[in-house]
């Protein structure tokens, strides 16, 4: 994986506490397993910012949905 990169994506209807689980699963991914190559040490801090700004638009598309 030093060569390449591994994307990882999620889609569907996702309960709140399932998009809790993908977005902390995907953000560990991200810190630990992205930095290894120099594209990548460059991609990672914007695709945590991505990241964080797609978990808060789908919380707060949920915010009125019943748990």
């Amino acid at each position: 994986m030093l060569v390449t990169r591994r994307e990882y994506s999620a889609t569907g209807e996702l309960c709140r506490s399932c998009i809790h689980r993908m977005y902390w699963e995907f953000q560990g991914k991200n810190i630990l397993l992205g930095p290894w190559q120099l594209k990548s040490l460059l991609l990672t801090p914007i695709l945590l910012v991505m990241n964080t700004g797609t978990y808060l638009t789908a919380l707060y598309k949920l915010r009125d949905a019943i748990e």
